[in-house]
């Protein structure tokens, strides 16, 4: 079976279309991995009125550090790259790398549960599994195994339901993931 070329003539408003599907999806994804990674561009100290470039904690005295400014910044940023980057490339390596970057934020996150629930139920010393790099290696290998396998036609019609899916997908992850903040 042979991979089928898909056409669709790029206008403006196509152009727009495409920059806007992918920076709403890529948004909601790195947004989600700089929370989880704590990897703000900048942290802003509210009550002196002052930033800090990276992640810094909250000083004595001077009330709680923001990081949510810098995760929006480093995500808007990342997401209007990977926009920009979309609008160039053909119409079937947007949607079979849509394909491939749904699929591995939803397998990396799977993976690394599965790990940790073995690593922690394991009879011998398997801290080794609770590794983010690691469960990246299945995650990469299974996203583009289904990148691949996927049929053109699907793939075409699955590009716009993923900005429907990964948002909630994403924050409910995130949600779930800040719940011992909110609990304590």
């Amino acid at each position: 079976m042979t991979a089928q070329i898909l056409t669709i003539p790029t206008t403006r408003a196509n152009s727009f279309g495409i920059f806007a599907f992918t920076f709403g999806i890529a948004f909601t994804i790195l947004y989600t991995i700089c929370v989880w990674r704590n990897w703000p561009l900048f942290t802003y100290h509210p009550a002196v009125n002052k930033f800090d470039l990276g992640w810094n904690p909250g000083r004595s005295g001077e009330g709680p550090a923001m990081h949510w400014y810098g995760w929006l910044v480093v995500s808007t940023i990342g997401a209007s790259i990977l926009g920009w980057i979309a609008t160039m490339i053909s119409d079937l390596w947007l949607y079979r790398t849509a394909i491939f970057c749904c699929v591995l934020a939803a397998l990396w996150p799977a993976v690394y549960v599965l790990a940790v629930f073995i690593a922690d139920r394991a009879s011998f010393d398997a801290e080794f599994l609770k590794s983010a790099r690691l469960t990246a290696v299945p995650a990469l290998m299974g996203a583009t195994a289904v990148s691949y396998f996927v049929p053109s036609q699907w793939a075409k019609n699955l590009w716009p339901r993923w900005l429907l899916i990964m948002p909630i997908c994403a924050f409910g992850y995130l949600g779930y993931s800040l719940t011992p903040l909110f609990l304590r």
